[in-house]
C-alpha cells in the first residue's frame, strides 16, 4: 500500500516540483507510469498524482526512479526539502502576480534570496493555478526564470539548472529576450560548477540572440557574463574590456544594483592590471552606493575584493580589516552568503598561517571545514582548500 511509502507526511513543495518536472517535459501521468516500467520500476499514475498533491511522500527507491525518469540528480530532492525553511517568508494570499513579482525583485536586490524565492514561488503558483486567467508561455517562462535565479543564488545549482533546461525545451514558444535571460542564468550555473567553457558558449549564444534582436540591454548583460568568465579565469584585461562595453550598453536601462556590481568588477580588474589606486577608488565608490542602497551582498562582495587588493599590495593589516568587514556583512542578515564567507575565511586562514598565529589558523580552518560541504560552487579558494585537504596536511596529528 503506497501510504506505507508515505508514512512520512507528504510534501506540497516536492509535489509541486514533481508536477512542474512532468509538465515541463510534456508528460502525462500515464506516460510517467510507462516510463517507470521501462526503467524496471513501478509507479502507477494514481501514486504519482498523490505525490504531486502532497498527500504522501515517495520512498527513496521511488525517488531514485523518478530522478532517472526526469533526468535529474537525486540531490535535487533533498535540496528541495531543505527549502521548507522558506515557508516563513511566504507572502500573504491575495496579492496579484505583478505585486508579487515586484516584491520578489526588491528582495533580490537587497540580497534576501530565500525571501525572493518564497515570493517568486508564490507568483509562479498564482500563474499556474489560473488565478490570473489564461497565461501565455512567455510570462510563465519569466516566472520560472525568477525562481531559478533565486535557487542559483541560494547555492542550489542543480535545482536551478533543471528549471532553466525545462524553460529552454519550449524556446520556440517564448520571446528571444527571455531565451537570452535563461541562457545567461545557465551560464552562471556552469560557471559555478567550474565549467568556464560551457559558460562562455551559453553567454555567446545570448549575445548572438541579443544582437539579432537589436536589444542593447540584453547584449550588455551577455557581455557582462562573458566578462565574468574571463574574470574567473584570471584574464583581467579581456574582462575589463568586456565590463566596460557592458556598462556602456546598460547605463541607460540597468538597475542601480546591477550598475554598482559592474562598477565593483571594473574596479577590481583595474587593480589586477596594475592600476591599484584607481581600482581601490572605484571599489570604494561602489561600496558607498551598495551600503547606501542596502545592497548587502554587493557590499560584502566589494569589501572582499578590497581586501584582496590590499593583500596584493602586501598591506596585510588593511587586507585583514576588509576581509573581516566582508565576513560580518555576509553573515549579518537573515541570509548567509556561504560563498563569500568561505572566501573571506580562506584569506583570513592564509594570513594567520603566514603570520604564525596558530589560534586564528585553527579557528578559520575549522570554519572552512564547516562551510565546505555547503558549497556547490567552484572557485580558486575552494580548489586550493580541497588540494590542501587531499594532500593530508589538514589531518589532525596525534
Amino acid at each position: 500500500m503506497e501510504q506505507m511509502d508515505g508514512d512520512l507526511r507528504g510534501s506540497q513543495r516536492l509535489g509541486n516540483y514533481l508536477r512542474r518536472l512532468r509538465t515541463g517535459y510534456g508528460l502525462s501521468l500515464r506516460r510517467v507510469e510507462e516510463k517507470a516500467r521501462g526503467e524496471g520500476g513501478e509507479i502507477d499514475n494514481s501514486q504519482l498524482s498523490r505525490y504531486e498533491r502532497g498527500i504522501c511522500y515517495p520512498s527513496f527507491d521511488k525517488l531514485c526512479l523518478l530522478a532517472n525518469i526526469f533526468n535529474v540528480s537525486i540531490q535535487n530532492f533533498s535540496d528541495l526539502l531543505e527549502l521548507e525553511r522558506v515557508e516563513e517568508f511566504a507572502p500573504e494570499a491575495g496579492a496579484t502576480y505583478e505585486k508579487l513579482r515586484e516584491e520578489g525583485h526588491r528582495e533580490w536586490e537587497q540580497g534576501n534570496f530565500a525571501r525572493a524565492y518564497a515570493v517568486y514561488e508564490k507568483a509562479l503558483a498564482r500563474l499556474e493555478s489560473g488565478e490570473e486567467g489564461e497565461v501565455a508561455p512567455d510570462p510563465l517562462a519569466r516566472a520560472r526564470f525568477n525562481l531559478a535565479r533565486s535557487l542559483l543564488r541560494m547555492g542550489k545549482v542543480s535545482l536551478a539548472e533543471t528549471e532553466l533546461r525545462i524553460i529552454l525545451r519550449k524556446h520556440r514558444d517564448i520571446r528571444p529576450e527571455t531565451t537570452a535571460l535563461v541562457l545567461l542564468c545557465l551560464a552562471d550555473a556552469h560557471d559555478d560548477k567550474g565549467d568556464g567553457y560551457l559558460a562562455i558558449l551559453e553567454a555567446e549564444k545570448c549575445l548572438e540572440i541579443a544582437r539579432t534582436a537589436g536589444h542593447a540591454e540584453y547584449e550588455g548583460y551577455a557581455l557582462h557574463r562573458i566578462a565574468r568568465t574571463h574574470f574567473e579565469q584570471g584574464d583581467y584585461n579581456r574582462a575589463l574590456d568586456s565590463f566596460r562595453e557592458a556598462r556602456a550598453r546598460l547605463e541607460a536601462t540597468a538597475s542601480r544594483h546591477d550598475l554598482t556590481l559592474i562598477r565593483t568588477n571594473i574596479g577590481f580588474c583595474h587593480a589586477m592590471v596594475g592600476k591599484s589606486e584607481r581600482g581601490l577608488r572605484e571599489l570604494s565608490e561602489a561600496l558607498q552606493v551598495a551600503q547606501r542602497e542596502g545592497f548587502r551582498r554587493c557590499a560584502a562582495y566589494t569589501l572582499m575584493y578590497m581586501g584582496q587588493v590590499h593583500l596584493m599590495r602586501n598591506e596585510e593589516r588593511k587586507a585583514r580589516e576588509f576581509f573581516e568587514q566582508s565576513e560580518m556583512m555576509a553573515h549579518g542578515g537573515e541570509e548567509r552568503y556561504v560563498d563569500i564567507l568561505f572566501q573571506t575565511a580562506f584569506h583570513l586562514w592564509d594570513l594567520a598561517r603566514n603570520g604564525g598565529n596558530q589560534v586564528q589558523e585553527k579557528v578559520y580552518f575549522g570554519r572552512l571545514k564547516f562551510l565546505r560541504p555547503q558549497l556547490d560552487r567552484r572557485f580558486p579558494e575552494v580548489e586550493k582548500f580541497d588540494q590542501f585537504i587531499e594532500s593530508g596536511k589538514g589531518m589532525v596529528k596525534a
